[in-house]
């Protein structure tokens, strides 16, 4: 399945409004990601969380807007988590 055949496949599943604010949230805070955690992966596991939120039955944009920034604290949090070494004392 080539990537506009899974966009279609997202587009006949929900409304024309769902898809507006899904859309619309999902560049709102992709706009957000820092430079260097701007990649494909990052965005689409924001997209994936908005898609499951719809499926759910979500559908405002506000709803997607404080779910796509709660993903976002998340992956930030996470790769904080990961950066840091637990193993060595604070360093200045």
């Amino acid at each position: 399945m080539s990537w506009g055949n899974a966009g279609r496949i997202v587009s006949i599943e929900f409304d024309q409004t769902t898809m507006a604010n899904m859309t619309a949230a999902l560049e709102q805070i992709c706009n957000r990601l820092p430079p260097d955690s701007d990649t494909h992966e990052n965005r689409k596991r924001i997209a994936d969380a908005m898609i499951a939120y719809a499926r759910s039955g979500g559908s405002t944009l506000r709803d997607f807007q404080s779910l796509g920034s709660e993903t976002l604290k998340e992956m930030t949090r996470s790769s904080a988590d990961d950066s840091f070494d637990h193993g060595r004392p604070f360093r200045r």
